[in-house]
């Protein structure tokens, strides 16, 4: 049974892709500092933007998420974005070639 405590280190990341979205989004505001209305932000632009189901969604976030800043952050540090600056990191994102090592 889950409880209301830290998430962090509880999962593996296929774990974490299954979560309800609630768990889901409490995951990725203990490691990475994102809140629910940016969550939400980065949820919509990405289904608009094509990627339709949810565990690529979901996938996609984290990848994107762990492209800003090394998971092991600052206790007490949130993500924050300037005006316009969180579509356009996920628009650079999503369409600029990876570098595959």
């Amino acid at each position: 049974m889950l409880t209301r405590t830290s998430l962090s280190g509880q999962f593996d990341e296929a774990d974490v892709l299954q979560l309800p979205d609630y768990l889901f989004v409490t995951h990725c505001f203990e490691r990475y500092g994102l809140n629910r209305g940016i969550y939400n932000t980065i949820d919509e632009w990405l289904y608009r933007f094509g990627v339709r189901d949810i565990v690529q969604r979901r996938e996609a976030v984290l990848a994107f998420l762990a492209s800003l800043q090394p998971p092991d952050r600052t206790k007490g540090t949130y993500l924050k974005f300037g005006k316009g600056g969180l579509t356009k990191q996920l628009f650079d994102f999503m369409t600029k070639p990876k570098l595959v090592v």
